[in-house]
């Protein structure tokens, strides 16, 4: 890039021209008096701070505005029935939002005793008030609706002489839920196998509820007022629970309430806030005929369900006189689970008692078994 600065020799001194642009810049020159201008540029800066200083003192009030406006309020999230406190922040000034600078030749000030005035607050209520009572008011707990409407329910009873549990299905009668129909069949103790029986009494006002998470069952304390020893005892309210729980279709604790009165004493024996089912292992009977058929001439076909050591279970045909006929293995669940079986078992015309079990590995040394017996007549 070539140098824009004129070159060549300088304007000669003599020209008429030259010497006049000299002398008029010289007068120019002459008649300037430039002054101190320190204190006006002092001047200037100390205005410009003070804008500056004003112009933040604003925006410190407009943020102690939004703060104070959009979070200084505490709000306490409301439970059920709760009310929302809204805590106001203090009305104090922030050190930010202050424009007078704080002297520095004051002295400290001293302690003070006093106790300072706490930040105002304010509580808003819903617009659902609580409800004007001098005692507290509980809330009802929820209540969930049981199935209803099945022809047939289950019913659990007690194996006549023993402690354990068989079922079979009832005709579900009445109006009710069917875990109501089926307790009140089970109160009643009509059993359609005469080797079932139930120590409970009848009671038509019994009912279920699902409360909570729990089925409530409400009795006349007339249902269970027979002393009994603690094993029957124990074994009669768990006939019970299978029987709600089985026709509720769910697994839920049971709470029983005699007269509106937990924890009641049945059959003479204190029961617990809520009872589960035992084990099956424990409270049933390892092997029980839930169906048979003679539909077929010639032979009789047994269902049941039960468990045996390694899932083998015995079943025994005799007849009218008790002379055995037939006899075989089944198998079934094993060890405590219990699965179903099914076996046909051909039979000359006559009338015959069929009884399955599981068979005894103790040697007799366990406890003894339980059979389960059915009455068919063959065509």
């Amino acid at each position: 890039m070539s140098d824009p600065t004129p070159t060549g020799p300088l304007p000669d001194d003599e020209d008429a021209t030259v010497r006049s642009l000299r002398e008029a810049m010289a007068a120019r020159a002459d008649a300037a008096n430039p002054g101190d201008r320190l204190a006006q540029i002092h001047d200037r800066a100390h205005a410009h701070r003070r804008r500056t200083r004003a112009w933040t003192a604003v925006a410190a009030a407009a943020a102690v505005v939004v703060v104070g406006g959009g979070t200084a309020l505490a709000l306490t999230r409301p439970g059920p029935g709760d009310t929302v406190r809204l805590t106001a922040a203090s009305a104090a000034p922030t050190p930010a939002a202050s424009t007078t600078p704080p002297p520095t030749t004051a002295p400290a000030p001293a302690t003070s005793t006093a106790v300072p005035a706490p930040a105002a607050t304010r509580t808003v209520a819903t617009t659902t008030p609580a409800p004007a009572t001098s005692s507290p008011v509980s809330s009802a707990a929820p209540t969930s609706a049981l199935p209803s409407g099945a022809a047939t329910v289950p019913v659990y009873f007690l194996g006549d002489g023993t402690t354990k549990l068989f079922r079979e299905f009832a005709k579900a009668a009445g109006p009710g839920d069917d875990a109501t129909r089926a307790l009140r069949a089970m109160l009643a103790g009509a059993a359609q196998d005469p080797d079932y029986t139930s120590p409970w009494s009848a009671d038509d006002a019994a009912r279920v509820t699902a409360v909570d998470g729990v089925l409530v069952v409400d009795l006349d304390g007339s249902a269970a007022a027979t002393p009994l020893p603690a094993a029957q005892a124990a074994a009669a309210v768990q006939q019970l629970v299978y029987t709600v729980t089985a026709a509720a279709g769910d697994d839920l604790p049971v709470e029983v309430r005699v007269g509106a009165a937990a924890r009641p004493t049945l059959f003479g024996h204190a029961v617990a806030q809520t009872v589960s089912r035992a084990p099956q292992a424990d409270v049933q009977a390892p092997a029980w005929i839930t169906s048979t058929s003679t539909a077929t001439p010639g032979q009789v076909v047994v269902q049941g369900v039960g468990t045996g050591f390694e899932g083998t279970l015995l079943y025994a045909v005799t007849d009218a006189a008790g002379a055995e006929v037939a006899r075989d293995a089944v198998q079934a669940g094993s060890n405590g689970r219990f699965a179903e079986f099914s076996v046909t078992v051909p039979l000359p015309a006559g009338t015959y008692t069929v009884a399955v079990e599981a068979p005894d590995e103790s040697g007799g040394e366990g406890a003894a078994t339980v059979a389960d017996t059915k009455t068919v007549t063959v065509r």
